[in-house]
């Protein structure tokens, strides 16, 4: 090889490192959430600020929707979104509300 022909190829490396870095970096955004891939109570516990435990106990009470591989609960994004809306509903009334004495304005 001469020089001419190494020095041509040393100045496309860059551009060329820069194009692959692209590439993956397009990859691996295009891949970075299958929507369909089931989450372990910890992940979603992690996202929902719930425990692990308290997620499997409502799952297991049939509260939450679920998915069970034997010993292992798997949750959907369909899944946790139902939990959200869940817990959006009406707030609770506690039994004894007509019992309660409500301040007064004086």
């Amino acid at each position: 090889m001469d020089d001419f022909t190494t020095s041509n190829q040393a100045s496309d490396l860059p551009a060329a490192v820069q194009q692959l870095a692209e590439a993956v970096h397009t990859l691996a955004v295009a891949a970075q959430r299958d929507p369909d891939a089931l989450l372990t109570a910890e992940q979603v516990g992690e996202l929902l600020g719930l425990s692990p435990r308290t997620l499997k106990d409502q799952a297991a009470a049939r509260v939450f929707p679920h998915r069970r591989f034997g010993k292992h609960y798997r949750f959907s994004r369909d899944d946790v979104a139902e939990m959200v809306r869940h817990a959006r509903c009406a707030p609770r009334i506690p039994d004894n509300w007509k019992e309660k004495k409500w301040p007064t304005a004086s």
